[in-house]
């Protein structure tokens, strides 16, 4: 009887104060049950070590106490595959940024110690994007918000047909505007990332300066518009529209950019004044054919992207 009043006194700990009590006296009443057909059968009192089997075979304390609980599980069925799906999605992005991140490391020479110490952990930042995600679908599942999952559409589905850019490639997009953004802010520099002789310095023209607040905007709204995509994949015509609508905000910032004379100033303290007038002729004459080249790929991909959408979604022919 010791050991019965042991377990149902750690089973009881595990329950909700006012039920204690009674579900106690109920699974007291199992327990000597068993142990009275048990000692029916053998024709005679169970010894400590016959009580302790039969208590291993009921079930650990807190097993039998989880079964009188309201709640039976963090996370359903219902949440889990969104849970799952999403933290897919953060692992592609995180993936994405931290290759970004990387390769802009490596091209300007800094040591694992220095990447270590301006950019946080993957780790890190992994498990705490994992732990918020978890939590989010915990209150979900809650609070009983689970219908709000559960709105969907058929036809936002995308065509069957659609060629659909992977989370990797949509994460290291995201990866590459974060960084854009993180520099052309001013929250971080990449000294050396081009190298050249120290005898030249190169800045950036005032054109630049101009269009700061418009360029930053076209890429927050690029990066926002990638995290749609990576989440709403469904949305075809409104995610061709987004893509369109910042394209043309693009070759309208860029149209307008490709008006300056200069968009890299060169200067030199030694270099002869002839030949560094040869050397910003040359500056001005690739980047201007930088920003053209770029101007078209955008209408190209605006093209594209309308046309294989017509594609996918025309009604198949008999």
């Amino acid at each position: 009887m010791d050991l019965i009043e042991r377990y149902l006194a750690a089973v009881g700990r595990q329950l909700p104060a006012k039920q204690a009590a009674d579900i106690e006296a109920e699974l007291r009443d199992v327990l000597l049950s068993r142990q009275e057909e048990q000692e029916e059968r053998l024709g005679r009192r169970l010894n400590r070590s016959e009580i302790e089997a039969l208590l291993i075979e009921f079930g650990h304390p807190l097993t039998v106490a989880g079964r009188y609980r309201s709640t039976q599980h963090l996370i359903g069925p219902e949440v889990f595959p969104f849970w799952w799906a999403a933290v897919k999605a953060m692992l592609s992005i995180v993936a994405g940024v931290y290759l970004v991140l990387i390769i802009v490391g490596v091209l300007t020479d800094q040591t694992p110690a220095q990447f270590n110490r301006s950019v946080p952990s993957v780790w890190y930042v992994a498990i705490y994007l994992f732990g918020l995600i978890t939590l989010i679908a915990i209150g979900i599942e809650r609070f009983g918000k689970t219908r709000v999952l559960q709105r969907w559409k058929p036809a936002n589905l995308p065509p069957a047909r659609a060629r659909r850019r992977s989370r990797f490639e949509l994460g290291a997009e995201i990866g590459a505007d974060v960084v854009f953004i993180a520099w052309w802010s001013g929250w971080i520099h990449f000294a050396g990332l081009v190298p050249y002789p120290g005898f030249l310095h190169f800045e950036l023209g005032p054109v630049w300066a101009t269009w700061h607040w418009p360029i930053l905007g076209y890429y927050v709204v690029e990066m926002v518009a990638n995290v749609v995509a990576i989440s709403r994949p469904g949305w075809v015509w409104a995610n061709a529209a987004i893509l369109t609508a910042r394209y043309l905000a693009g070759i309208v910032i860029l149209s307008q950019v490709m008006r300056a004379d200069h968009w890299v100033m060169a200067s030199s303290p030694t270099m002869p004044p002839h030949a560094l007038a040869i050397l910003q002729t040359n500056l001005d004459l690739g980047m201007r054919a930088g920003i053209g080249l770029t101007i078209a790929g955008m209408a190209l991909r605006i093209a594209l992207e309308w046309w294989r959408l017509r594609r996918v979604t025309r009604a198949p022919s008999a």
